[in-house]
Parts: C-alpha cells; sequence; structure tokens
C-alpha cells in the first residue's frame, strides 16, 4: 500500500504540472509531451488495489491507449500516405485522467473500516438491502438506475425535456453546452474534466446499470463492490456541480 501510496502521489504531481502549464502558461495540451504522465500512470496501475478494479481497468484498456494525440496524417502531391508523429496529451483522455486520480486520492486518504462509510447515502439507500441478501446484480442495478433517475431529475428540471440513458448523459454533461456543470468549461482542463465524467457516466449507463443484461454469471461480491464504489463516485461528484 506504501507503493501505492507514493506513485499515486507521483501521479498527482505530474496532473498538477500539466495543469499548470494549460491553465497558467496557456500551453496547449497537445504541445505538451505525454511522456512523464504516460509512465507515471504505468507505474501506478499494477499498484491499485483489487477494490479499485474498474478504475484500474479503465486506465490500462481505456486512458492510457488513448492518451496521446494522434499522428497527423496527410497525402502529398504523389498521393503517398505521410505521417507526422505526434507527443501531446489527448484532451479528453486528460479530463479523465484528472478524474480518476482524484477519485483514488480521495478514497486512499479515508482510513474507515467500513465500506458503505465509503458509499454515497443515496446509494447505500437502494443497494445495501440487496446487497446484505447477497443480490449483488440486483444491487448494483439499484445503484445506476439512481444515478440515472437523478441526473434525469436534474435534467428535466432545467430543460423541461425528459431523456435517459445514454442520450440523458451525453446532453446532460456535454462539454460543448452543459446542464450539469463538472469543470470549469471556461478553461481548457475543465473541458477536458467535464468531457471526461461525461464519458464514465455514458459508460456507466452502456456497460454496468444492468448486469444482469449483459451476462448470464451471477455478478460476485467483490466486483459488486467495486461498481458501488464506482456509482457512489458519479453521486458524489453530482454532489460537488459546479453553479
Amino acid at each position: 500500500m506504501n507503493k501505492y501510496r507514493e506513485q499515486l502521489n507521483k501521479c498527482i504531481q505530474v496532473v498538477d504540472s500539466v495543469r499548470n502549464m494549460i491553465n497558467v502558461r496557456r500551453i496547449p495540451s497537445n504541445a505538451i509531451s505525454y511522456n512523464d504522465l504516460y509512465s507515471a500512470l504505468y507505474q501506478l496501475i499494477p499498484l491499485i488495489p483489487e477494490e479499485y478494479h474498474i478504475f484500474r481497468d479503465r486506465l490500462r484498456d481505456k486512458i492510457l491507449p488513448n492518451l496521446k494525440t494522434s499522428d497527423l496524417i496527410s497525402v502529398n502531391q504523389f498521393g503517398q500516405q505521410l505521417v507526422t508523429p505526434q507527443n501531446g496529451i489527448n484532451p479528453y483522455s486528460f479530463g479523465e485522467v484528472i478524474a480518476t486520480v482524484t477519485y483514488l486520492n480521495g478514497y486512499s486518504n479515508n482510513n474507515s473500516s467500513s465500506f458503505w462509510d465509503n458509499i454515497h447515502p443515496q446509494i447505500v439507500s437502494v443497494a445495501k438491502d440487496r446487497f446484505d441478501d447477497s443480490y449483488y446484480a440486483d444491487a448494483v442495478e439499484a445503484a445506476f438506475k439512481e444515478v440515472n433517475t437523478r441526473v434525469k431529475g436534474i435534467y428535466k428540471n432545467r430543460t423541461s425535456i425528459e431523456k435517459d440513458g445514454v442520450k440523458l448523459m451525453q446532453s446532460a454533461f456535454s462539454p460543448q453546452n452543459p446542464i450539469i456543470k463538472l469543470g470549469d468549461i471556461s478553461t481548457e482542463t475543465g473541458t477536458n474534466v467535464q468531457q471526461g465524467y461525461m464519458e464514465m457516466f455514458v459508460g456507466a449507463m452502456i456497460g454496468i446499470r444492468n448486469p444482469k443484461a449483459h451476462s448470464n454469471q451471477t455478478l460476485s461480491k467483490a466486483d459488486a463492490i467495486r461498481k458501488l464504489h464506482f456509482a457512489s463516485m458519479l453521486m458524489c461528484k453530482l454532489d460537488n456541480e459546479l453553479i
């Protein structure tokens, strides 16, 4: 755990350095080398505790592979394809990095021994009884339906439009015109954070909201705990909406 904490602190330092370059020095993210950030996150992944498996896997499988800006591809006058290598940071992936590292840091600093002490009250209210009765898939489904219901209520109250699921999350958290602001979209970093959270909310609706619909296997207790942590993180972020 000490190695994990040390490496997480290094990641936080690198993230803060990149944010400073973007917001204070006004350097575009695609002009900032991704190497230090990639290296810090790559070393963090195998140290992340199993209980944060869902964030570890997202870092490994989605965020890191897309952290570098795509190479520029063009065609010259002879029809030959030219590739110009890029070494900058993908702003949308950086937003997800900020969200993930912030979450891991928050829970690493919480010394409570009770799993439910770390879970948002609204998630506890809909999931705990099901979980305690060993209905793990039902508990997870209820948790993400509660996330959907909360976002749906906020969105309808502000727009008088009713949406659900993926389309709801895309509209509610759109970095271009967010109904629910989770990042300061007047800055590039804030826009990246907004994009990152939008993708997390969308991902929750696609892959996790109804675990029974995506697999015939029974959801394990450990996997349910990981997914409930994720639902709790989304709820906590809604509590901290920027007004």
